[in-house]
């Protein structure tokens, strides 16, 4: 936070500077503008303004029956004027009507008398003062302190010198505060860009190296420290899963011989007439279970794989229905689809003449996964559906059975690895559903830039494939 606070005191004070300098334009502008209204005759009074004019004072003070009498309207212009008092004087000085007047004041002025307070003060009264019909003067006060009198004289042609340079003394001030926010900004600008590409390489998962100096230093301090921190977990993680390939590996490689040897006896003993036949029986069973066993061990070394982008495509040129058919086939030959199962291939016509490009391997690995689940999942057999049909980008398959279909906690599972980038083993629990020939499956779809997905509660499993040319 100690960054974050240096930049932010670092450019009130820059803020406030600015600041300054709008004010100091301001008040020029203000002056100027009071100056050329005084020049014509225009000096803006805030009272006479607001109240309407003196002249309409005037207008409602009116002779009648031998006396002056004031309207209703010019009462109200007075009060609402702010004066404290008000008089008529006649061509003599005397006053021959007053409102409010102290009696401290005189009721008769001299002519010098009446032309100092016209322009300053009376008796420490602010006053302003109207002509009132020929001769008569009408005099309006406000209260003591209330309003500020100052009598300026200059020569107009000097006046007006001024005001010109006034002129360009704003339009320069109004070119400097603009210089000083491009200034201030580019500053900023240079400062904050090696910090902003060093957060866009920690993005891109790069190492990144920042100076430390200047407004930014504590950013970059930080940016540094991040930088080596998540090059110190890379490299963790890269010696835990080299450590576990290794490990899955080596499992493989060690479990492969005594599983042979498991199903080579279990075969004999499945063939050997001299035993009875319930021991004939569980041969099989241990033979087939045998072989479930090697197959779990070879999705398990090849999702880890995968995994790690360590098993290239080993792209081939290939007819989708060929292949389809061929992989069905050696199913079907080899007993890997009992008799208790039916099956039934559907492939559209348009695929006939397609050529594709891929690793026939995996996608054959992908299928026999999907018809092996089918046969897994439904033990006294079902109708089984093999289906496929022309994309925009290559093509996708179907294999659909008349069983339970795929359960929705193993579809939830699926669903949650393809939320991540490595699908490995972490996270899983004892509660966890068995999912690796999916999982494998799923794997092999992205790898060929497609996808799986379910349809119908999971009786129907999609995976699209693309075109792997070039």
């Amino acid at each position: 936070m100690k960054s974050i606070f240096k930049i932010f005191r670092r450019y009130v004070m820059t803020a406030c500077l600015l600041v300054g300098v709008v004010v100091f334009i301001n008040l020029a502008v203000l002056i100027g503008f009071y100056v050329q209204a005084a020049l014509g005759g225009r000096f803006p009074n805030s009272w006479n303004v607001r109240t309407g004019g003196y002249q309409s004072a005037a207008d409602a003070l009116v002779y009648e029956n031998g006396e002056y009498v004031m309207k209703d309207t010019g009462m109200e212009i007075l009060e609402q004027n702010g004066c404290a008092f008000s008089m008529l004087l006649d061509g003599s000085g005397k006053v021959v009507w007053e409102w409010r007047k102290p009696e401290e004041l005189p009721s008769s002025y001299s002519a010098g008398d009446i032309a100092a307070f016209s322009r300053w003060y009376l008796y420490d009264y602010p006053v302003s003062v109207w002509r009132y019909g020929e001769a008569g003067i009408l005099v309006l006060a406000y209260p003591k302190g209330s309003v500020v009198r100052y009598n300026w004289i200059w020569k107009r042609n000097e006046l007006e010198a001024n005001v010109a340079y006034l002129w360009v003394f704003l339009l320069f001030n109004a070119a400097l505060v603009f210089m000083l926010a491009l200034l201030f900004g580019y500053r900023f600008y240079r400062s904050l860009k090696p910090v902003g590409e060093g957060i866009d390489a920690l993005a891109e998962g790069k190492s990144v190296r920042l100076v430390e100096k200047g407004l930014t230093l504590y950013l970059r301090e930080k940016i540094n420290q991040t930088s080596m921190l998540l090059e110190n977990q890379k490299q963790e993680l890269e010696r835990r899963d080299t450590a576990r390939t290794e490990w899955i590996a080596g499992v493989s490689h060690d479990i492969r011989t005594p599983l042979s040897l498991i199903v080579g006896y279990a075969d004999e003993m499945e063939t050997d007439e001299k035993l009875t036949p319930d021991a004939r029986q569980k041969a099989g069973i241990i033979r087939g279970q045998s072989l479930y066993i090697k197959k779990l061990i070879e999705d398990l070394n090849l999702t880890s794989r995968l995994s790690y982008r360590m098993r290239p495509l080993r792209r081939e040129t290939y007819v989708p229905t060929v292949w389809l058919r061929q992989t069905v086939a050696l199913m079907l030959n080899g007993g890997e689809i009992p008799d208790e199962c039916e099956l039934e291939l559907e492939l559209d016509p348009e695929l006939e003449q397609m050529h594709m490009t891929g690793d026939v391997s995996l996608l054959t690995r992908a299928l026999q996964n999907l018809l092996g689940n089918s046969v897994r999942h439904n033990s006294k057999g079902c109708h089984i559906r093999v289906s496929a049909q022309k994309t925009e980008e290559g093509f996708c398959f179907c294999v659909e059975d008349s069983g339970a279909g795929i359960p929705e906690q193993v579809r939830k599972v699926l669903q949650g690895d393809a939320g991540r980038s490595d699908a490995g083993s972490e996270g899983v629990s004892d509660q966890t559903p068995h999912v690796m020939g999916l999982r494998v499956v799923r794997q092999i779809a992205l790898a060929h830039g497609g996808s799986l997905w379910f349809e119908k509660d999971g009786k129907q499993v999609w995976m699209s494939v693309k075109d792997q040319a070039g």
